[in-house]
Parts: C-alpha cells; sequence; structure tokens
C-alpha cells in the first residue's frame, strides 16, 4: 500500500478528531506501523499491554483496535527527521545488519576514489565498447553494493530499476552506432549521466562514488569474487587509520539508520500536516 493511500485510509481520524481509545485530543500522537491509525502513545501502548496480557506467549504483532491490521510496533516522537518505535515484541531488533562482506564494500566508499584506477584498464573498455556485452555477474555486483550503501535487505526495486536503465541506454547506445559516431569520452560521460541520475533519488551523496565503482567493476571484466580480491589486497595496503576512520563512520551510519525516517514515511507526515 502506498503512502497516499495510507493517509487517505487514516484520514477520518486526522484534523483534530479524538483518540479512538480514549475519547479525548490526542497526546504524544502516535501511529501503529502498518495501517497508520493514530492513538494517543499512552492509550495504544496501554492497549497492547492489555492484549498481550490475554496470551501466555509473547506477542510480535498486534491488531489495531480499528481495522484489525497486524503491527509490530508503534512510531512516536516524530520530530520531521527522525522517530522512535515502541515494538510489541521488546526483544524485536530494528532492521538490517551488514554482513562482513557488505561491511567491506562500505569500507570501500570512504576510501579515496580510484583505488584500482591502475589496475583495470577503463579506457580501453570504453575503447572496445565492452558495456554493450552483457555482463553475468552484474546482478550479484549490484544488489551486494545497493544491500551495503541503503543498507536495506530488500532492494529489489532499485536494482531492477538500475538494470533496466543500463540496459535502455545500451540498447539505445547499439542503434545510434549504427547512425552516427561517437567519441569514446561522449560515451562514457553519457552512462555515467544516465546512470547517476537513475541512482541519485536512493544514493543521495554516494551517488558519483558508486558510478565510479560501477564503472571500474564493468571494466574489470571479472566476477565479484575475484574484483573483491583484487580490491581487498589494494584496500590492505591502505593505511590502516584511514580504514579505522572508516569502520567508525560506518558504525555511526548504522546508529543513525535505527531512527531514519524511511521516504515513505516522511510523505505521509508531509500529507498528514496539510
Amino acid at each position: 500500500m502506498s503512502a497516499k493511500e495510507i493517509a487517505v485510509g487514516s484520514s477520518s481520524i486526522n484534523g483534530g478528531d479524538p483518540c479512538p481509545i480514549c475519547l479525548g485530543p490526542i497526546l504524544q500522537e502516535s501511529y501503529l506501523d502498518t495501517c497508520f491509525h493514530k492513538f494517543c502513545f499512552r492509550c495504544i501502548k496501554q492497549w497492547i499491554k492489555v492484549v498481550s496480557s490475554k496470551v501466555t506467549k509473547q506477542l510480535s504483532s498486534v491488531k489495531c483496535p480499528l481495522c484489525k491490521t497486524d503491527n509490530i510496533s508503534i512510531i512516536h516522537n516524530f520530530d520531521g527527521h527522525s522517530f522512535d518505535r515502541h515494538y510489541v515484541d521488546p526483544n524485536t531488533t530494528d532492521g538490517f545488519v551488514l554482513t562482513k562482506e557488505q561491511r567491506y564494500r562500505l569500507q570501500c566508499y570512504y576510501t579515496e576514489s580510484g583505488l584500482l584506477a591502475d589496475v583495470f584498464d577503463v579506457s580501453r573498455f570504453w575503447k572496445l565498447k565492452n558495456l554493450l556485452q552483457p555482463n553475468k555477474w552484474l546482478e550479484s555486483w549490484l544488489r551486494r553494493e545497493l544491500q551495503a550503501l541503503m543498507q536495506e535487505e530488500d532492494v529489489d526495486i532499485v536494482l531492477h530499476h538500475l538494470a533496466g536503465v543500463l540496459d535502455s541506454f545500451c540498447k539505445r547506445t547499439e542503434q545510434r552506432h549504427k547512425q552516427e559516431t561517437r567519441s569514446t569520452e561522449t560515451f562514457q560521460e553519457q552512462f555515467k549521466s544516465v546512470m547517476a541520475e537513475a541512482a541519485r533519488p536512493f544514493l543521495t551523496a554516494r551517488t558519483d562514488r558508486f558510478v565510479d565503482e560501477l564503472e571500474l567493476f564493468l571494466a574489470s571484466g571479472i566476477n565479484r569474487d575475484a574484483y573483491d580480491a583484487v580490491y581487498k589486497q589494494r584496500l590492505d595496503k591502505n593505511n590502516s587509520r584511514e580504514i579505522s576512520v572508516a569502520n567508525e563512520a560506518i558504525e555511526e551510519e548504522e546508529e543513525n539508520r535505527r531512527t531514519r525516517v524511511p521516504p515513505s514515511l516522511l510523505l505521509l507526515f508531509e500529507e498528514d500536516s496539510d
């Protein structure tokens, strides 16, 4: 369900309507995380406590008292940039944990760009127009990169979007190649521009570096494991202090992600404020 659809579905309890539980003004505005019905934080928290007391097993979700939709948490303390979550099951952990491999790749984005520029012949890759050749390892590499950068497990939508953009670019290039001659530099610049535009809404400040890494992986002509081995060998020779700083930054990212507002939730709150 889209954020807009959720907002419409909850419109009956917005705009100053009372809390559906206590029937008084809503204090400490809070929302259930799936249906997004709004309650006093204290009221819905007490509701969950009462429902949980009636069963012997710890609940992982609770049905909304209005629509009976299952929800796993209460969203509260929203300030426009972050929010807190109170889980039905207090043992629930919030979100995606980076694997060792994903953490290593995220670390790479804290090093200087061009770390492997002298290893893989990028200029030859563009001169031979190897981009137009299928790369059977690209999807696996893209998935891992997106999971590391977005710190999300499910990146299928973004993955298919980027793969589709790249495929369309290659098809257009093949057609134009029969009609006109373009320089290697123009071909390369257009690739970077198209991919950056497609990735920027999802990767924001890391977009340009991601496109550089994508270009490097494609130019390498090797599979993901072999590429990683080359990268790790070079990374190990780098300054250990730089790697330590990168690890600290990654830990801070993981902590901040716990209270990061998903774009759909931001959109919903913006619509509610109108």
